[in-house]
């Protein structure tokens, strides 16, 4: 029996030094105990400083610029002088104009008494029709351009909205804006061309009036004059608003964005000239993901970082979401449908210029002193979120409801108590029950 109770204790020391040499070592995880923190909720994405203001600088009319001393970098104020057009031809035909009403001054003052021969009543009546003529003719062309402008205007407001939503290039943009410009020009000059021509006509109709009706009345005559000076004065008002555009001036005060013509040059209307963007304008713009669109609102607060803030964190606020998407092909060339926001700034302690990189964070939600754990900690569990908390050396797999999250940290409403820790980073031989031993332990 002795012998037998030895065997006893010998086959069961045997036993249990198997067992504790065959059971599996704990699991080493990173074990983080449940905290309360505020966090925050954020989109995050590359953006862009862009110019909300650029104003194009066009050539007013037709004529030879002069050579333009700015140079791109150059600081303007707003009606400072930009560019020349020589005025020497337009002068010439404001003196020759001048000329001409001081002549009808004075063929009113000096109005001769004499009958009309039998060839000035032919001449009247040629006159007579070819002022109608030329009436018709102009009223045509004013009528065709008021068309053409109607249209013109109706493009740009459809490409300016399309622009907004990032649909066309701003290229197309200030094309259909010069045309649109020019356009305006045209109907302005045409308009004061249909009113000389109805004042030419009105000259020959009272030209052939007097003919034919009062051979001996030498009135007829002063009216026939001062309808030409009328006639000669919108002529004069025409070169006269010509001249006053010889001289070319900023619309706003900012900076020469680009240049477009460097020597003198002779240039029709429309003709680009320069591009002057305000600084103080400047605004953030980025692409964000359509998913993502949904949780940002006007309003929202930004932050921003970047290379080119050194660091600095700059606060800023959602201005404006476009109302339309559009596709973009991701650097790894996936296509994604992204939505474009402006995000306003307070840029100038920065002085950021068009074009600089930075990254923006916006914030869409926050909570104040929460209950929270690491967002790796967390994971989808049967359709649900869940975390592993360590009990008496195991983990042990606890659901758990979520509220808000980031890239760092997870907001639990349900499921967890301030004194339990949980394993910050699941791995695949985590089970329920698995034997688990801290990091730092």
């Amino acid at each position: 029996m002795r012998r037998i109770a030895v065997w006893t204790v010998v086959t069961i020391a045997v036993g249990t030094i198997a067992f504790l040499a065959l059971r599996p070592s704990p699991l080493a995880v990173d074990i983080e105990p449940v905290t309360r923190q505020d966090i925050r909720a954020y989109v995050s994405e590359d953006a862009k400083t862009r110019l909300h203001d650029k104003y194009a600088v066009d050539m007013p009319i037709s004529g030879t610029l002069e050579r333009i001393a700015l140079e791109v970098g150059d600081r303007v104020e707003k009606g400072q002088p930009l560019a020349h057009i020589d005025p020497f031809d337009l002068e010439q035909q404001i003196k020759g104009l001048e000329a001409l009403v001081e002549q009808a001054r004075a063929q009113i003052r000096g109005v001769d008494v004499a009958k009309p021969k039998p060839e000035d009543f032919a001449s009247a009546a040629l006159r007579v029709k070819q002022s109608k003529d030329s009436q018709g003719m102009a009223g045509h062309e004013y009528d065709t351009a008021d068309i053409n402008l109607t249209e013109a205007k109706r493009n740009y407001e459809r490409l300016k909205a399309l622009r907004e939503q990032g649909a066309v290039s701003q290229a197309q943009l200030d094309d259909a804006e010069r045309v649109y410009k020019g356009l305006i020009e045209t109907v302005k000059r045409l308009s004061l061309a249909e009113k000389a021509a109805g004042k030419t006509r009105q000259l020959a109709e009272l030209a052939d009036k007097r003919v034919n009706e009062s051979v001996n009345d030498n009135e007829y005559q002063r009216d026939v004059y001062r309808a030409d000076m009328e006639r000669l004065a919108s002529e004069l008002a025409v070169l006269k608003g010509d001249l006053e555009k010889t001289t070319v001036t900023a619309p706003v005060a900012g900076v020469v964005l680009d240049k477009y013509v460097e020597d003198t040059r002779v240039l029709s209307a429309g003709t680009p000239v320069l591009n002057i963007g305000d600084l103080d304008s400047i605004e953030i713009e980025s692409d964000i993901l359509s998913e993502e669109i949904g949780s940002i609102e006007v309003g929202d607060p930004v932050e921003i970082t970047g290379k080119a803030l050194d660091d600095r964190v700059i606060p800023g606020k959602v201005k404006q979401i476009y109302p339309g998407g559009f596709m973009k092909v991701s650097a790894l060339g996936i296509e994604q449908q992204r939505v474009k926001i402006l995000i306003e700034f307070d840029n100038a302690p920065l002085k950021l210029r068009p074009g600089t990189s930075v990254d923006v964070r916006v914030v869409t939600d926050e909570r104040k002193d929460t209950l929270v754990v690491p967002e790796r900690a967390t994971f989808r569990h049967e359709g649900n979120w869940a975390v592993f908390v360590v009990r008496d050396g195991r983990a042990r797999l606890r659901p758990v409801k979520i509220g808000i999250k980031n890239d760092q940290w997870a907001e639990i409403l349900e499921g967890l108590e301030p004194q339990d820790r949980v394993i910050a980073e699941t791995k695949n031989e985590l089970n329920d029950g698995v034997r688990v031993v801290g990091l730092y332990e």
